[in-house]
């Protein structure tokens, strides 16, 4: 057999999902905070010079109604003005130039850890969870920092610098204007805040909703052709209805909240308005400030008046985003799959021959501890030995494979590969030496040859073709329309399942393993093509360590070794001639029960 170096993705450094939205926003802008610091300057001197460009409107206003003419320094002011809002558009177009530079890799950013982290999850993760909503969860996060973002840049960040300068510019006229203008900023902000953090709860619990109903729609989708057989489409769009009135009694809740808000926004602005024009009448009457005074303060308390209805606005959209990335990162937050992986070669080359020692296994899933599913499993094989694993269905066969590839963590017990214990190791450390084919195959929406070559994506046409060949699948393979390049569907819809079986004993053929793991690797075959499969597979076994489930007793006669396993503990062990001829034995009496050399439950 060829060594091959494994390609453990485990040596590369594990990101854990952020625990809320601060971290989640620094892991995102890390990389670019150079650039985002440039943006933030160049948008801060546009901002500067909008506001500086309206003072000097006013300037030229009181030089106008003082001279009663157009002097030099009047046209000096023009001068000053046009600099001003030229350059004004300059830096926001220079900084919309460096914004879009990166924004995009920094929002895909996110996708892609929370992607990569979601698939280092353990199994149990993906086997209590709905795909719909783990998707819902990584798409959403992804389009609400991205929303953040444009909030930001485009928003929040202009109005809040405008604010600051209105308050100073507002000084020039008189500090009461200034100092009542500041001093509903303060308020408003606090109020806003305040109520910003349950309105975020709120938002939180609908977009929980909404991955809800995301959920139902993929699970429908996915299982079109039940819904169909069992003309129960009326019942789906009802299941959604249910969860939908969920959405819109929530949508409500936050709705009427955000309501009271804006009221209290609103009736305060008209308030401080009237307020404030009439100080600035009175100022003037008194002759305190100018014409030009007025004229500015009327400028910038219109406009800070706007802005701040808008910043309160950008604040709400904040909370809105927060509590659905919350809520995401809430569902997509769970306990890592173990990652101590440490080579088990100085070079990584994969070892030609692999040996199994199972000592004192058990386990027990986490939601039934004390119902141990395996319970003290003890038994050696040895490199290039062939054991098969028997019993009826629920003894844990199928849970003692998913042990060794590292599905599980055993409750006790060691699994020990080559002298070294797997249970404290990656799982890749297992999964990297060994081809597995299950009992349920399910492939990806991809071509054939994607599927295949996805045990060894370097492998040429050829090697494709060859484990085809020994699958027994190049000739159905060869009559579809477009040979290895047909597209499968999702999950193989396409292909039957016996077709499908035979494209994961392919892909498992191509991997070309020291250690075969096949749990009922046969099981959707008929019984001229299943004769065929089991001649390559036993080409397949030679040389090779092999772990084989099948409740066809047939196929497991002439294999060295098989374990008789019932209520997850081996009751029986030998070759098949040994245990035949045992009386009263579990094996012995599953071959005489047997039809059609399967096992009868």
């Amino acid at each position: 057999m060829t060594k091959q170096k494994h390609s453990s993705s485990s040596n590369t450094t594990q990101t854990d999902i952020p625990k809320n939205v601060r971290e989640l926003m620094t892991y995102s802008v890390r990389p670019y905070w150079k650039k985002s610091a440039l943006f933030f300057i160049l948008t801060f001197l546009g901002v500067l010079c909008w506001n500086a460009s309206t003072y000097t409107a006013s300037q030229l206003i009181n030089n106008l109604s003082v001279n009663q003419e157009v002097t030099d320094s009047a046209w000096v002011i023009v001068g000053f003005f046009a600099f001003f809002r030229i350059f004004d558009e300059v830096f926001w177009r220079i900084g919309e130039i460096v914004m879009r530079s990166y924004k995009p890799q920094l929002v895909e950013r996110v996708r892609s850890m929370l992607f990569s982290a979601t698939l280092k999850k353990p199994h149990t993760y993906f086997v209590n969870s709905s795909s719909g909503r783990i998707a819902h969860w990584i798409n959403q996060t992804t389009n609400s920092v991205d929303a953040v973002i444009n909030n930001t840049i485009w928003g929040a960040w202009g109005e809040i610098l405008g604010l600051i300068l209105s308050t100073i510019f507002l000084l020039t006229t008189h500090w009461s204007l200034a100092l009542l203008f500041a001093v509903w900023l303060i308020l408003l902000f606090w109020y806003n805040s305040r109520r910003g953090r349950r309105f975020s709860k709120l938002v939180a619990k609908q977009s929980d909703e909404n991955s809800k109903a995301s959920s139902i729609v993929v699970d429908s989708i996915s299982n079109s052709t039940s819904v169909r057989v069992f003309n129960a489409r009326e019942h789906e769009e009802h299941v959604l209805g249910r969860k939908q009135d969920d959405i819109i009694r929530t949508w409500r809740k936050s709705w009427k909240f955000g309501l009271i808000t804006n009221a209290v926004k609103g009736q305060s602005s008209g308030v401080v308005n009237v307020l404030a024009i009439s100080l600035a009448v009175w100022l003037f009457s008194k002759g305190t400030i100018e014409v030009g005074g007025l004229a500015l303060f009327l400028a910038y308390f219109n406009s800070a008046s706007s802005g701040l209805w808008n910043l309160a606005w950008n604040f709400d959209e904040y909370y809105r985003q927060f509590g659905t990335m919350q809520n995401a990162l809430e569902g997509l937050s769970s306990e890592m799959e173990r990652s101590v992986f440490d080579d088990y070669s100085a070079d990584g080359i994969i070892p030609s021959s692999v040996g199994l020692k199972i000592e004192d296994l058990s386990f027990a899933y986490p939601e039934a501890k004390n119902d141990l599913v395996v319970e003290g499993l003890n038994f050696d094989i040895e490199p290039g030995q062939k054991v098969g694993i028997v019993g009826h269905s629920g003894a844990g066969k199928s849970t003692l494979i998913g042990l060794l590839l590292g599905f599980y963590e055993p409750t006790s017990g060691k699994i020990i590969v080559n002298g070294m214990n797997a249970v404290e190791k990656d799982p890749s450390f297992i999964r990297s030496i060994s081809a597995y084919v299950p009992q349920d195959t399910s492939m990806f929406n991809r071509t054939i040859r994607d599927n295949i070559v996805y045990s060894r994506p370097t492998a040429s046409d050829a090697e494709i073709v060859s484990a085809l060949t020994k699958a027994n699948a190049i000739e159905f393979v060869q009559k579809l329309p477009q040979g290895l390049d047909t597209l499968v569907g999702e999950r193989g819809v396409k292909l039957s399942g016996g077709q499908r079986q035979r494209i994961a004993i392919a892909r498992a053929i191509l991997k070309d393993s020291p250690l075969l793991l096949l749990d009922e690797a046969t099981s959707a075959l008929d019984s001229v093509s299943e004769q065929a499969i089991q001649k390559a597979l036993h080409e397949l076994m030679k040389g090779r360590t092999a772990v084989v489930i099948a409740h066809r007793l047939s196929t497991l006669k002439h294999l060295d070794k098989i374990v008789v396993v019932e209520k997850g503990k081996i009751v029986e062990s030998g070759t098949h001639d040994e245990l035949i001829k045992r009386k009263n034995g579990v094996y012995a009496d599953l071959w005489k029960r047997q039809k059609d050399g399967f096992i009868v439950e």
